[in-house]
């Protein structure tokens, strides 16, 4: 990736907060943030009986049967639902909760593939940058209603939120799916989820907190001190351990970590009850056969499970489509009312279903304990070990069962919720747009390197990677470490440099880039490692016989990018890191 600086004194900053679940944006003027941090503005979407999340709308797209978009959040949710009813559905495509699709994918061409809800396929490509587009128009129309729109494109920094674990080809697809949702790429920002948050949190007053050992933001955000940022969104959960320095900057002090431990766990819990209970094929026709039923039942799940609290007495009710009723007819030739039992755990009645408190809170067993035992994990860590602040945002972190949990298995932390966590992350995003450098370092997540020839190591070297060159021997297919996995680099550091001596007539030059989860990788080609992308240098508009050039890895934000200078001139020609 390369791409030119953004503003640094922007009039205004729009941040796009692309969640699995949920999405929503926020924008806020120079001026209002200079008064206020926290005066950002958002845009209160209509969503029935989910007006607690006012701020976001589904992450919900709908295409139209030529593949042209439709419509975004509730809109394609509500239009969908009703192309269902008139059995006018089939030929439409309905995608939801795509975005995990980034994180599942280690290697990701940009020629991915989705599937809507039906096994229908259309590119990524479009579906991200097509949601992307639907936000940043919506984000100008309020800003134009609002009187904010004599602002002129070149004067706003957009952001864009991603998770901390995601890879660089993520990243980058997301950048590219935002400059084809009309973003110009100098203007785009990339902020880590937990990053954003932990902005948010350092702005916060202290009766906007709520704490469990009678500490607030202002402890967790002193110069010197440590906290680990707990962000349990609904698809993934990401993890930073942080330090506030002296000067009130932000440094990283262990590596960014988690996993897909997030709300929609819950969901797939509730699923696989239901599934217990009807069977899986009952379940598969009813999701086919009847889209309305379904979509509702999702709907309701969504609304109830956020009153299941750790000290929950009453059952859990839940209306259940009579559909679901006649497709277990259908498969299995019974009724479900005569081969359904109830017991103390749960009951039928009627249309509904009668959950036990119990069972409905073993719906969050697995992630929450999957969180607490990383957690653990994290504790005993080093660098984390004398951390004892929790700072928990995110959708997730709303849902007290989480809390609970959190709480009960570190009863000798602070655990820090602030108010709207569930909105830290946008919030959050906003600010960082107006301060991209208050995270002044990070830790590589990977070792990044190159393949090189090295003196081949007799009997430690593999003899098939032998070879020989000017009388010595040599090993090649080793890897070139330019940047360890655990180390620190600074915001704008050059990790990496090196220069290349262009054959005649050469136009290009690309150098391939690995990547490795181990701190001491040995080989390109080792398990441990994987292909990352490469540096492009484009050669064609460079004149003369001195073309010497020196390529640059840098770090930018949570990006890497590429720098090339040609060495006799001192100019900037064009390079890129591509990942894709």
């Amino acid at each position: 990736m390369a791409y030119a600086e953004v503003v640094s004194e922007p009039l205004l900053v729009a941040a796009i907060d692309f969640g699995t679940t949920f999405s929503g944006y926020a924008f806020q003027t120079r001026e209002d943030f200079k008064e206020d941090p926290l005066m950002n503005q958002g845009f209160s979407w209509t969503t029935g009986s989910n007006a607690g999340l006012s701020l976001k709308t589904p992450t919900c797209v709908l295409f139209d049967p030529a593949q042209n978009f439709y419509s975004f959040g509730i809109e394609a949710e509500d239009k969908y639902t009703e192309l269902a009813q008139e059995e006018d559905h089939a030929n439409w495509y309905y995608f939801r909760r795509f975005k995990m699709n980034l994180y599942k994918c280690q290697e990701i061409p940009r020629d991915l593939m989705l599937e809507d809800d039906k096994g229908k396929l259309l590119p990524a490509m479009k579906v991200i940058s097509e949601s992307i587009k639907f936000m940043r128009e919506h984000l100008m129309r309020t800003l134009s209603k609002k009187g904010q729109d004599v602002i002129r494109p070149t004067e706003i920094n957009w952001v864009l939120t991603v998770p901390a674990i995601w890879s660089d080809a993520a990243k980058q697809f997301m950048r590219e799916a935002a400059v084809k949702g009309g973003i110009p790429d100098r203007s785009i920002i990339l902020a880590l989820e937990p990053e954003a948050a932990s902005i948010y949190c350092k702005y916060l007053p202290v009766d906007r907190t709520l704490s469990s050992g009678g500490r607030s933001t202002l402890d967790a955000f002193a110069p010197g001190t440590q906290y680990l940022l707990l962000d349990a969104g609904g698809g993934t959960v990401d993890i930073t351990v942080q330090e506030i320095k002296d000067d009130g900057d932000i440094k990283q002090i262990y590596m960014a970590n988690g996993g897909d431990w997030g709300g929609t766990k819950v969901d797939e819990a509730f699923d696989e009850f239901l599934t217990d209970i009807v069977g899986s094929d009952t379940v598969d026709k009813f999701r086919k056969d009847d889209k309305v039923d379904y979509l509702g039942l999702c709907r309701e799940f969504e609304v109830k499970k956020r009153s299941i609290r750790p000290d929950s007495t009453a059952k859990i009710t839940i209306r259940i489509p009579l559909s679901l009723s006649e497709r277990f007819q259908e498969v299995k030739g019974v009724s479900l009312k005569s081969s359904f039992k109830s017991n103390k755990s749960m009951s039928w009645v009627g249309d509904k279903l009668r959950v036990d408190p119990d069972t409905a809170k073993k719906f969050f067993e697995e992630p929450c304990k999957r969180i607490v035992d990383h957690l653990k994990d994290l504790f005993q860590k080093g660098a984390v070990v004398d951390t004892d602040i929790i700072l928990m945002v995110g959708g997730f972190s709303e849902s007290q069962m989480l809390q609970e949990a959190i709480k009960s298995a570190f009863q000798s932390k602070t655990v820090i919720i602030p108010e709207d966590a569930g909105l830290a992350v946008l919030k959050g995003a906003v600010q960082f747009g107006f301060k991209p450098k208050v995270i002044v370092q990070r830790l590589s997540r990977y070792t990044h390197g190159t393949s090189t020839n090295m003196q081949f190591r007799p009997h430690t070297d593999p003899e098939d990677k032998k070879h020989i060159i000017n009388d010595k021997m040599y090993c090649h297919d080793r890897f070139g470490k330019h940047v360890a996995r655990g180390e620190p680099v600074q915001l704008g550091e050059v990790i990496n440099k090196k220069t290349y001596n262009p054959l005649i007539g050469q136009s290009k030059i690309e150098i391939p880039i690995f990547s490795s989860g181990s701190e001491d990788p040995q080989y390109v080609d080792g398990k441990d490692c994987i292909y990352a992308g490469k540096f492009e240098v484009d050669l064609s508009d460079v004149r003369g016989p001195d073309r010497e050039v020196e390529i640059r890895m840098i770090v930018s934000g949570p990006e890497v990018i590429a720098e090339a200078i040609i060495k006799s001139t001192g100019q900037k020609i064009k390079a890129n890191f591509n990942c894709l």
